[in-house]
């Protein structure tokens, strides 16, 4: 089954085309990477398919679902890490786990139990209550990492997660994805790293 599938994909700003009739997929297990220079589109298609904007042509589907018509059903099979840091820096990393993580619908145990879990997978479990404004960009990167991860999405986009980081953080993301990977998750990753698609993608 085709994971990830994009078809005919346009955008328009005004006069400036961003995106222009881009066709991919990625099957389930899969990690397929976009590479290209800044400017290139890769965030504006990853916008689209994450249902953040609306495509001036196309659709998009994850796990079958229409982004242009079943956004819902999309967004909950769905983990998006941005490019840019989307936390809450006066809270701890366990608090904003715990707010992102009744964003998507967890509750109670569940909640706790998952949250627990996350911090494991990211290395950061004795940081936990620390405030997210004192940690470093790499370990920053890595909470905005498993927020996406919270709700076990079956697919997962991550729009330059190494940009501006130290090379050990580096390692440790790439390394994620590998891991994350081998679990089952497909991944569509964008980076304007010649060496990180090579090393990661399908």
């Amino acid at each position: 089954m085709k994971a990830i599938e994009v078809k005919e994909l346009k955008k328009s700003f005004g006069d400036l085309q961003a995106v222009r009739g881009v066709d991919f997929f990625a099957n389930q297990g899969e990690i397929l990477s976009l590479l290209g220079p800044n400017g290139a589109g890769k965030s504006t298609t990853i916008s689209i398919i994450s249902g953040l904007l609306q495509p001036s042509a196309g659709d998009a589907f994850i796990m079958g679902h229409s982004v242009t018509r079943d956004p819902k059903a999309v967004k909950s099979n769905l983990g998006v890490v941005p490019q840019e840091i989307a936390l809450y820096p006066d809270l701890s990393a366990r608090e904003n786990l715990l707010f992102w993580g009744k964003m998507y619908g967890l509750r109670g145990n569940t909640l706790k139990q998952r949250v627990d879990e996350i911090f494991e997978t990211i290395d950061l479990t004795d940081r936990q209550k620390d405030k997210v404004g004192k940690f470093s960009g790499g370990m920053k990167r890595r909470v905005n990492i498993a927020v996406a991860l919270l709700h076990k999405p079956a697919v997962v986009i991550m729009d330059e997660p190494t940009v501006g980081i130290d090379p050990q953080s580096r390692r440790h993301i790439l390394d994620s994805v590998k891991e994350l990977n081998r679990l089952g998750t497909t991944l569509l990753y964008t980076t304007h790293y010649m060496e990180e698609a090579a090393e990661l993608s399908d």
